[in-house]
């Protein structure tokens, strides 16, 4: 049927993602079929033609050039391979699939970047996107929530119809004939703060001004985008050198979402200050800084004696898949893990749980210790699907059955502890016992971090337990 009365045909998207986790791959087919079953767009994925055997080359190759999109799944997987790294579990014909990727890019740079669209899923992060699409220069697409609301600004791509249109242009009047401007040269002038954290922003938080960095900026919308969770560490520019970690809360729309947040951020600072004396790995509270719409969160940042710069967090230190482990380096930070459960046993004393622990969201000391950046979502009410997706309990699933708790940091930790001594991460639903891939941890410390990764929450150790368990390894862990 043509004509003017002609519905529109949906546009076709394929959906290109790496098979980090199962977890992961579930999400990506949570994310294709809300777009086909509640958005009505013609999305596939490669997971729902696996009924038959089939050259799997020749099905991505007509996938992609029948596509009118292509959304490219931000996750570390899908990153190495899109950069031309080694696929590992990703496979090979997902090296395909990126090289196809990656010769579209360099054929036709302004139509694949029209094309080609990240998207960030809950629980991932844009430092996920491949550098190839450019993830620092160029539009992306950030999913807060499995709903078509959560997935408003891709649709509007998709359909080619942005949320504000062009008004049309008006007839130019040049202005009249005035004085030639006389120009007065001064002194250089410091630039002027902004309100809002960016990355390579300068920025005033009370009477401090303050470089934010790249490395670890992110941008939260939360689930109906009435409000965007902005975090970024930045440095000091005048006075005392020292560096921070800022968590900038921007209200967008009044409503119960967003004065929720708003209320969160609150309460962590509050927590923060009346627990921050207890232990050395808790953050060590700057102030909360109010300014019309936005509100922002400071805590100290730790330096590093070594170099005088900022200390790095864990996850510089966690081996790479399929590298050695350093026995002596995984006792250090196994010591350092314990002196962190000390933190988070006086975090629940205090009625809260951190809930979203990562190697990424800790600062490693040069001696092992290690510091929160932040009380992840001690401060907010629990919600399906919350947390890090690699590091995610069983009871924080989309699906979950159980309640949050204690126990729930008791297993974050253990899913860190098993990373750090093993260089894999457990497999969620049977992990490979902890001894057979480290076996010199010793009987008593596998022991307690495979009962920490236990799918039932009551069969967990307690946070002390472990610590005590952890500050007990041996000295040689190889």
């Amino acid at each position: 049927m043509s004509g003017p009365g002609a519905a529109e045909a949906a546009p076709r998207v394929y959906i290109s993602y790496a098979e980090d986790s199962r977890s992961h791959i579930d999400s990506v087919i949570e994310f294709g079929t809300l777009l086909r079953t509640e958005a009505g767009i013609d999305a596939h994925v490669d997971a729902w033609y696996a009924d038959q055997r089939r050259d799997w080359v020749s099905w991505v190759i007509d996938q992609l050039q029948q596509a009118d999109f292509v959304l490219a799944i931000a996750s570390p997987g899908f990153r190495q391979v899109a950069d031309g790294g080694s696929p590992g579990a990703a496979g090979r014909s997902r090296e395909l699939e990126a090289a196809i990727l990656r010769d579209n890019l360099a054929r036709a740079l302004p139509e694949a970047t029209r094309r080609i669209l990240p998207v960030v899923l809950p629980g991932r992060s844009r430092e996920e996107i491949p550098l190839c699409l450019q993830p620092h220069s160029t539009s992306f697409h950030v999913v807060p929530e499995y709903t078509v609301d959560g997935v408003q600004s891709l649709l509007r791509v998709l359909s080619r119809q942005p949320f504000y249109e062009l008004p049309p242009l008006g007839a130019w009047v040049p202005p009249a004939p005035g004085v030639r401007p006389v120009v007065i040269a001064t002194g250089s002038q410091p630039p002027t703060p902004d309100t809002l954290l960016r990355a390579g922003a300068t920025i005033a938080v009370g009477d401090g001004t303050y470089l934010a960095d790249d490395e670890h900026w992110a941008e939260l919308p939360n689930r109906d985008g009435s409000a965007v969770l902005r975090q970024a560490r930045a440095s000091r520019l005048y006075g005392e050198r020292e560096f921070v970690w800022l968590r900038q809360l921007e209200l967008r729309h009044p409503t119960p979402a967003a004065h929720a947040a708003l209320a969160g951020l609150e309460r962590e600072y509050e927590l923060v200050r009346s627990i921050a004396t207890g232990a050395r790995s808790l953050p060590t509270p700057g102030e909360l800084v109010r300014d019309g719409a936005v509100t922002t969160l400071a805590t100290r940042w730790p330096a590093s004696r070594n170099w005088g710069g900022p200390a790095d967090t864990l996850s510089a230190f966690v081996p790479e898949e399929g590298a050695a482990v350093d026995p002596w380096r995984a006792h250090q930070t196994l010591r350092g893990l314990a002196g962190l459960c000390q933190a988070l046993h006086l975090l629940h004393r205090a009625g809260a749980t951190h809930r979203n622990l990562t190697p990424s969201g800790l600062v490693r000391l040069d001696d092992g210790s290690l510091v929160l950046t932040d009380l992840g979502l001690a401060a907010s009410a629990p919600e399906p699907g919350e947390g890090p997706e690699e590091y995610r309990a069983p009871e924080q699933s989309r699906r979950r059955s159980g309640r949050v708790g204690p126990w729930t940091d008791v297993y974050q930790v253990g899913v860190i502890s098993y990373h750090l001594v093993s260089g894999q991460l457990p497999y969620p639903a049977a992990p490979v016992p902890v001894h057979a891939l480290a076996p010199g941890i010793g009987a008593a410390p596998a022991a307690a971090i495979d009962a920490a990764l236990l799918p039932d929450p009551a069969r967990r150790p307690g946070m002390s337990e472990l610590a005590s368990v952890l500050r007990d390894l041996p000295e040689n862990l190889g």
